[in-house]
């Protein structure tokens, strides 16, 4: 039983190797938004849609790493960044008209 739990626990990434991988995907998503105001176009359009997706990510980890402190407020948190995500993905959209 005890080598069961053990197994269980080496299984999961730990909360610290989480968290770096939540750190990576943020400083990403930063470095994504300071290239897509030195480019235009369709080029822009994708580094924006890239800053997107790796906000997504860390929107998820975020949520994941915080769940078992107050699931709650981890729910909470989502849905503020969701919101923040809608509102980039609609000023995406004006870009693409233009």
């Amino acid at each position: 039983m005890n080598t069961l739990i053990t197994m269980k626990r080496t299984a999961e990434a730990s909360p610290r190797v989480r968290l770096a991988i939540t750190a990576v995907f943020y400083l990403f998503t930063m470095l994504m938004a300071v290239l897509v105001l030195s480019v235009h176009g369709r080029l822009a359009l994708l580094i924006d849609l890239i800053a997107s997706l790796c906000y997504v990510a860390v929107t998820a980890l975020f949520y994941d790493v915080s769940k078992p402190v107050n699931r709650s407020v981890s729910s909470v948190h989502g849905a503020f960044q969701s919101r923040a995500l809608n509102s980039s993905s609609n000023n995406l959209a004006r870009q693409g008209d233009n």
